[in-house]
């Protein structure tokens, strides 16, 4: 099969029982979005797709995108057709309906992005194989040519096959079980230049309005990539040899620099294909890709991380992978990954997209409300051909956009609810090069990130997630450091200038005993007088990376060589700001709470009478105050009989909340009025002398209060 990846030629593509010539679209992009808001769904392409074009297929695009208006949507990205390269004998089709749908779309002010994986390619070696995807991933619509076949394929000259990864431990390409697939290579310049003309041909043909490039990454994790271009670029760019997998001098031995040359050019071959795609689209362009964390432990394995993508990506998105709310129902698990991806949006001054899956109203509505919470935009997603149930189930299941009617017309009716910064001087750091060259397992560090963010959540602090330290005398004066073992010295400057400002950093566990590549160096805290010794647990190096830590392994302990301050603390002044230091992690019992004492600093909550299961977060828009509350805790009531098989938890199909009863009060400086608005009251209620009766409301609440200063 060989295809030159070449526009098509400009021809006419029916609309209706008229046909119009394809050309520009008069509203392209973030036009669009006229209040500023993805209120995104997925749209589901299915193998009766691939009957294109039929009136019956044109009617049923007209039907979705009606309801999609009607449901308040204002952005649709395709599901469906995604390992895009197992459709290159029919792209024309596939472009011709994408048009159509677009068309479509545009006419009712609705966006349409596309959505497809730029790499990853279903390869089927036997009839069970062929099951596990129809049990599991049917939502790829699997269009996948045989072995045999597959191995004919060219683009522009250049096998398909010739730009698949390889396995540093067979030499063979990587094979990906879980999606009964095998991977294209980002560093494989036959592939980046095929792509990036499909990329062209793609926008050119379709009017899309932007495009959601997913797996750029190294799914495989540490078994990839061992191609030529890889070991290539790691001998020309770094000055290494890629070793076998037996010399464990190399492979996870966070002492040797040449492995974390390799850690670093895998995040680097990701950004820079994300590069590539940029520019092939034209300027501007919305482009996104998947990323379900950007700090999980594990993430050097895949080379994944927003902190890269937001290169060349001009939307965050967060993929909120799993049941929100989760089994249990509990719904925080997300939250230092929505967190950081948050604080990576607005320093980029980028929308942030949580992405969260369901299948009935009350989990979309649970999603949508989240991700509002949290002060980010929202895509909702049904997984429909992972859950292996009759086609007749499959049809009586809502589609997206009626799932998300109530949470988004809600929004529309509501914009200015959901608008201004978030009001704190609280900001956790999130350490890149403390997880990347130093962090070996969830405990080392990672853990303890996370119990910051939790706790802060769980104690009603609103507070910022960031990368850097702040600027001095910024809008930040407190800042939480837990288990941040590598500091740059350019960070230890930092650090500096942010406390003679004014600013007070809380400091937990090891800190600053490490450079940004996780080289010792002076420990930052004998800056301040502090000394401190550290204990690390001897390790050595494996294949696979890590594997031989096993469970609670033993991580780096410190300890103050002199007599502390009450609790256990190191204080000391610097400037006008303060160091305050304690050697136990945050993660161990009762050191939180100290933390969120010294956090909190003598600031007392606004609201107040909700239950302490529920979740505040609070917003500034001029003199206007706007607090946000959800409960942390719910319970899910769970389908019958229907299960993702793919990660055999249950569906849930409701979700019971317990109805407020209690007055709520407020006690905020020169409040002028409030109001309480929620999607389960019919019409706002106003306060009467800073109380508010929230009888009735049992899943999402938002007060406005007026101040009289900003």
């Amino acid at each position: 099969m060989t295809d030159s990846i070449l526009p098509i030629s400009r021809r006419a593509v029916l609309v209706g029982a008229a046909a119009t010539a394809v050309g520009p679209v008069p509203l392209r992009g973030k036009e669009m979005r006229v209040d500023g808001r993805y209120r995104a769904v997925s749209w589901w392409l299915t193998p009766e797709d691939l009957f294109w074009p039929s009136e019956q297929l044109m009617d049923k695009v007209r039907r979705r995108a009606d309801r999609c208006a009607a449901g308040g949507v204002n952005a649709c990205l395709i599901f469906g057709f995604h390992l895009r390269w197992d459709f290159l004998p029919v792209f024309d089709r596939v472009h011709e309906m994408l048009r159509f749908i677009a068309d479509e779309l545009h006419q009712r002010g609705i966006m349409l992005i596309d959505h497809h994986s730029s790499c990853v390619v279903h390869r089927v070696r036997n009839r069970e194989e062929a099951l596990n995807i129809a049990r599991r991933n049917r939502h790829h619509v699997p269009f996948y040519p045989s072995m045999e076949e597959a191995a004919k394929w060219q683009v522009n000259g250049s096998y398909l096959n010739d730009w698949r990864m390889i396995d540093v431990v067979t030499g063979g390409p990587v094979y990906l079980p879980a999606y009964n697939a095998q991977q294209f290579c980002m560093n494989n310049p036959a592939f980046r230049e095929a792509y990036s003309h499909y990329v062209k041909r793609l926008v050119a043909e379709t009017g899309v309005d932007g495009l959601m490039s997913d797996d750029g990454i190294f799914y495989a994790d540490w078994r990839a990539c061992a191609c030529k271009h890889c070991t290539g670029r790691f001998e020309k760019e770094y000055g290494r040899r890629l070793p076998a997998v037996d010399d464990t001098t190399f492979w996870g031995n966070r002492n040797n620099e040449a492995f974390k040359d390799w850690i670093a050019l895998r995040y680097r071959s990701s950004g820079d294909f994300l590069k590539v795609v940029k520019d092939a689209l034209p300027a501007a362009f919305p482009l996104l890709s998947c990323c379900s964390s950007s700090e999980g432990w594990a993430m050097p394995a895949y080379g994944m991380s927003y902190q890269d993508f937001i290169g060349s990506c001009n939307i965050v998105l967060l993929e909120m992978a799993g049941s929100t709310p989760a089994m249990s129902g509990r719904w925080d698990n997300r939250i230092p990954s929505q967190m950081l991806h948050l604080g990576i949006a607005q320093d980029h001054k980028v929308p942030c997209l949580g992405l969260g899956y369901g299948f009935f109203p009350d989990t979309g509505f649970f999603v949508w409300a989240v991700n509002k919470f949290l002060g980010a935009d929202s895509w909702f997603s049904t997984l429909k051909g992972r859950l292996n149930a009759p086609q007749a189930q499959l049809d009586a299941l809502p589609d997206d956009s009626e799932i998300m009617a109530e949470g988004y017309r809600w929004e529309k009716a509501h914009p200015h609810l959901f608008q201004g910064e978030v009001d704190t001087d609280v900001a956790v750091l999130f350490s890149r090069s403390t997880r990347d060259y130093y962090g070996q397992c969830l405990e080392d560090y990672v853990a303890d990130y996370y119990a910051s963010c939790l706790e802060l959540l769980h104690a009603g602090v609103s507070y910022e997630v960031v990368t850097a330290i702040p600027a001095a005398g910024g809008k930040i004066k407190r800042l939480l450091l837990s288990s941040v073992t590598c500091l740059s010295k350019a960070e230890r400057d930092q650090l500096r200038q942010f406390l003679l400002a004014g600013g007070i950093v809380i400091a937990t566990g090891p800190t600053g005993h490490y450079d940004e590549r996780a080289r010792p160096m002076k420990p930052w805290l004998e800056e301040f007088g502090a000394k401190v010794d550290l204990t690390e647990p001897e390790r050595r190096g494996t294949y696979p990376p890590d594997s031989n830590l096993g469970k609670n392994p033993e991580v780096a302990r410190c300890r103050l060589k002199e007599t502390p301050e009450v609790g256990g603390w190191f204080g000391a002044p610097v400037g006008r700001g303060r160091v305050h230091w304690l050697p136990h992690r945050i993660s161990n019992k009762n050191v939180a709470a100290q933390c969120i004492d010294m956090a909190r600093g003598g600031s007392v909550p606004v609201l107040k009478g909700l239950p302490d299961t529920w979740r505040v977060r609070q917003y500034r828009d001029g003199k206007r105050l706007l607090i946000h509350a959800i409960p942390g805790q719910v319970e899910p009531v769970f389908h019958a009989t229907l299960q993702n098989q793919f990660t055999q938890e249950r569906v849930i199909e409701k979700i019971r909340f317990t109805e407020l009863t209690a007055p709520l009060t407020l006690n905020a400086a020169g409040l002028q009025s409030a109001t309480l608005y929620s999607p389960d009251l019919a019409e706002p209620r106003v306060a009467k002398q800073a109380t508010i009766d929230p009888t009735g409301v049992r899943r999402y609440l938002v007060v406005e209060c007026m101040l009289s200063v900003g």
